[in-house]
């Protein structure tokens, strides 16, 4: 008789350090049942938050790539806010709670993974509060360690 293959160890939960890399994981917005698209607008400056106040406006622009000169269709929102709200006074301020603040970096650095500590230099606050903030139980706004939305 052989002896049974004894079962794979269950995956634990990895507790979540300074280093772990965060991300936006959009598909939380699906399964959450929340509208991406109006808390983007929330993100803009004053200008483009009047440009983008009519639904036909946010649409697809067309973008052309200045090194191949491909003609590139990128997310208006998307585009406005890394090209000209995020340089503006005021987009991430002291008064700028820390899960928006952190989305404003993501959405800024086109959504490469960052770590607390990588986040705290680019907003101005604690990294340990970073953590805090953006590993609990509660999932803000999408932001998530990046191995836990993969799969």
């Amino acid at each position: 008789m052989t002896n049974p293959v004894p079962a794979p160890k269950t995956l634990r939960f990895i507790k979540p350090s300074l280093d772990t890399p965060y991300h936006i994981d959009f598909g939380w917005w699906d399964k959450a049942d929340r509208n991406l698209r109006v808390y983007l607008k929330s993100h803009l400056c004053a200008v483009h938050r009047e440009v983008y106040a009519e639904p036909s406006a946010d649409r697809p622009i067309d973008w052309v790539d200045p090194y191949t000169a491909e003609v590139k269709q990128l997310d208006g929102i998307l585009y406005q806010l890394r090209t000209h709200c995020s340089p503006q006074p005021g987009y991430i301020t002291n008064d700028t709670s820390v899960v928006d603040a952190v989305f404003r970096v993501f959405l800024v650095n086109e959504n490469q993974p960052l770590s607390p500590r990588e986040l705290a230099e680019r907003i101005g606050k604690d990294p340990e509060l970073i953590l805090k903030t953006i590993s609990g139980k509660t999932v803000y706004k999408g932001l998530r360690p990046v191995a836990e939305g993969a799969g």
